[in-house]
């Protein structure tokens, strides 16, 4: 039939097709424990500042650019590969939005911006793996009697 002629393409890199040449010190459990200690502790992501979650951004996306340019993962240790993957990506998507939403609501407690805001009466979305971008979405409840 007409799907026997085309061609799959695999899209997916982090974890499986490193951009550049694999490196001994970029490990799933590596990356694992990055997270761990830049989403776990309270004082770095239950009370926020700027600040610390623009610390914790950093060594995110700088453990993004090791797994995206180093981490190969082969058989079983491709599923390790993709599992620190989706865990570095799920966090710098949390961070970007919490430091988007510069206010305090509901359980986003911010240090440096403790009142609510009518301004971020919205929602947000994230996406992109390399670059992450943020975009604000109207709440779909609002103005609902």
């Amino acid at each position: 039939g007409p799907m026997a002629d085309r061609s799959a393409l695999p899209i997916g890199r982090a974890g499986l097709r490193p951009s550049a040449g694999t490196r001994e010190d970029v490990r799933p459990a590596e990356l694992a424990r990055i997270v761990r200690e830049e989403m776990l502790p309270l004082d770095r992501n239950y009370f926020r500042s700027a600040p610390v979650m623009e610390r914790s951004l950093a060594r995110l996306d700088a453990g993004w650019s090791a797994l995206r340019d180093h981490l190969r993962g082969d058989g079983a240790a491709a599923v390790k590969a993709r599992e620190a993957a989706a865990l570095v990506a799920a966090s710098r998507w949390a961070y970007r939005s919490a430091l988007a939403r510069a206010e305090s609501r509901g359980m986003h407690r911010r240090r440096d911006r403790p009142a609510r805001d009518p301004a971020f009466a919205c929602l947000f979305e994230a996406s992109g793996l390399d670059s992450v971008w943020i975009a604000r979405q109207p709440v779909p409840w609002e103005g609902v009697a």
